[in-house]
């Protein structure tokens, strides 16, 4: 067997401590309690907004008709131009409103932000639930979130995970992408950090969505979920994510390299005001990988391969059993893969300079 060298102890040194951080973090991970599951006999209104989304509103739709309690659907339509209206008409007849969004909203605001603006207005119910047009969800989706909004008077809104479907190895690689990216977001919470939250599945509770003004108070931004996040806790209220089976949603994987890329240039306005936390963290993780190439010996290059591969399955494995995921481990060496890459990535987000396309719209990069 070969020897290793103090070079080679001092690397795997490197893969022990990062799989005791990675044994830390799945320790951290633990189901939302949610209380009993409430009922309600009246129906809660949820948000739709839309634009263009024919292909995937039905599914939408069917999710929400299988709800363990009544809901009212309010759908806001962008500008769309194929047969979005068509699908929700044929689906729900007279039970579903479209709002029709002007365009002169998004003379003020950019992307969804315009759209909630305008269409939060006609939000009426105590709780209210926003849902983009490509999620799908379990049939306690709606029932859950509002148990966990109830059962917590400090609460003003709450949010649910989702993972992208998959059919291919591309959007097989941003399933388990994003399921890193979610244990992560569930350990922070365990720390009393909630580092952003997600729009496309959340129930807000209507008393604090009034006292911060709703979106249409925010500031134009891309990140308006972000965004309202933090304008709810300087006004004390809390938000929370909601990590249970009842509430892990399905959506729509981007379907190629640039609309995936233009996801994260959205995104990283939220990225960027990350606590040293998350950002020593993704660092080390994305160091780590290249120190393979300084072991010289099988022996060495085993036992750190062994250590990373062990280190990046637990979280995953515990997420998955946590939420009732299936169709995550499997992908595995596709982030290991893509965790060589990552940090010129992450680098290249933090300073590129380039329009970012929303829906066919362009907004300039800030």
């Amino acid at each position: 067997m070969d020897e290793i060298s103090q070079t080679g102890a001092l690397l795997l040194a490197l893969f022990a401590l990062y799989l005791s951080i990675q044994l830390f973090i799945t320790a951290l991970l633990k189901r939302y309690p949610l209380p009993s599951i409430r009922q309600t006999g009246s129906a809660m209104q949820v948000l739709i907004p839309f634009r263009n989304e024919a292909d995937v509103l039905g599914g939408l739709i069917e999710s929400l008709k299988h709800q363990s309690m009544p809901l009212d659907l309010v759908f806001a339509d962008d500008s769309s131009i194929d047969e979005s209206r068509r699908v929700i008409i044929s689906a729900l007849g007279e039970q579903g409103v479209i709002l029709a969004v002007p365009d002169s909203i998004h003379e003020r605001y950019p992307g969804k932000h315009a759209v909630l603006a305008y269409a939060e207005k006609f939000m009426k119910t105590d709780v209210f639930f926003i849902a983009d047009a490509d999620m799908r969800f379990p049939p306690k989706w709606a029932q859950s979130l509002y148990t966990a909004l109830e059962g917590d008077a400090r609460l003003g809104a709450v949010c649910a995970p989702s993972l992208p479907l998959e059919k291919d190895l591309w959007q097989a690689f941003q399933r388990i992408e994003w399921a890193s990216i979610l244990y992560l977001i569930m350990a922070l919470q365990r720390f009393g950090e909630v580092p952003t939250a997600i729009g496309n599945s959340m129930a807000v509770r209507r008393k604090a969505w009034a006292e911060v003004g709703g979106w249409e108070a925010l500031s134009p931004t891309l990140v308006e979920d972000y965004e309202f996040l933090r304008a709810l806790e300087r006004a004390g209220w809390r938000l929370q994510w909601v990590f249970h089976p009842n509430t892990l949603g399905a959506t729509r994987a981007e379907p190629s390299f640039y609309r995936w890329v233009q996801q994260r240039l959205r995104w990283r306005a939220a990225a960027r005001r990350l606590s040293l936390m998350p950002i020593a963290y993704w660092s080390f993780q994305s160091i780590l990988p290249w120190t393979l190439i300084g072991l010289q010996s099988w022996t060495g290059w085993i036992g750190a391969l062994s250590l990373w591969i062990t280190a990046e399955a637990l979280p995953l494995w515990r997420f998955r059993h946590l939420v009732a995921a299936n169709r995550i481990l499997r992908y595995l060496p596709l982030l290991l893969i893509y965790r060589f890459i990552q940090g010129p990535w992450l680098l290249w987000l933090r300073f590129a300079d380039r329009p970012i396309e929303w829906r066919n719209r362009y907004y300039p990069s800030k």
